[in-house]
């Protein structure tokens, strides 16, 4: 049953998938592309969890694991960048200087880098939830699957790109919230912060999946401001055309 969940989570990643790709093309520009090529694979990383109990121990599994986590930590950080520009785009006078679009790409370059060193320190190993099998860094307590014993505990990447990109997006989307009315960047941004707070709860069975429930809501709602905001003029271009 839980290995279900997890294809429907899939799925629901593909249709964010495929409105951010319709996003991109009512609107290529920059903000939208950044948008979208987080979500290229963003499906695979429940598509992996959900299948691995038939795909088996293995190349494929094994493929899909470094590439769910290694895409994740690497282009999750590109949603900061978006975050500066769509603060741009809506008309908060604080986010014009270029020196403030400057700070949110180091910030976005910074986490990128500090997850660089685990690229090549970490070693998978296999983990039990439900029905669902998969490879993990450090297995979960109760996750320990039958015949294997769990490795020593390992580092991870703390979880500080998530954290802020979320923060970050929320405190935006309330301030679009209280301009313009538009309430649906913060929201899922509140929900996937509840989601991802789940999945943190000692002993919660249903937090993990609570928490990914949380990613294809988000990314639907930073899709709706891309809609709604991608698309207007640059800065500058606004600022030309006023007087006319």
């Amino acid at each position: 049953m839980i290995a279900t969940f997890y294809l429907i989570i899939s799925a629901m990643c593909f249709m964010a998938l495929y409105y951010s790709f319709k996003l991109w093309r009512q609107h290529p520009n920059p903000i939208t592309l950044l948008i979208l090529i987080p979500l290229l694979f963003l499906w695979l990383d429940n598509f992996a969890i959900a299948t691995g109990k038939w795909v088996g121990e293995g190349p494929i599994l094994t493929g899909m694991t470094y590439l769910r986590f290694y895409w994740h930590w690497q282009m999750l950080p590109l949603y900061m960048i978006v975050a500066g520009a769509l603060a741009r785009r809506s008309g908060f006078c604080w986010a014009q200087p270029k020196w403030v679009m400057a700070i949110f790409c180091i910030v976005a370059v910074f986490f990128m880098i500090d997850d660089v060193p685990y690229i090549w320190q970490v070693q998978f190993q296999p983990a039990c939830y439900g029905d669902t099998y998969r490879f993990v860094i450090n297995v979960p307590a109760g996750q320990l699957c039958e015949g294997t014993t769990a490795l020593a505990k390992q580092a991870s990447p703390p979880p500080l790109a998530a954290i802020g990109v979320n923060v970050t997006l929320m405190i935006i989307g309330f301030m679009m919230w209280w301009k313009d009315k538009f309430p649906w960047l913060a929201l899922p941004c509140v929900f996937m912060f509840a989601c991802a707070a789940s999945g943190a709860i000692p002993g919660f069975y249903w937090g993990q999946l609570i928490g990914n429930v949380g990613e294809p809501i988000f990314n639907i709602g930073l899709i709706a401001a891309g809609f709604k905001y991608a698309g207007l003029p640059k800065p500058a271009a606004a600022s030309v055309a006023a007087p006319a």
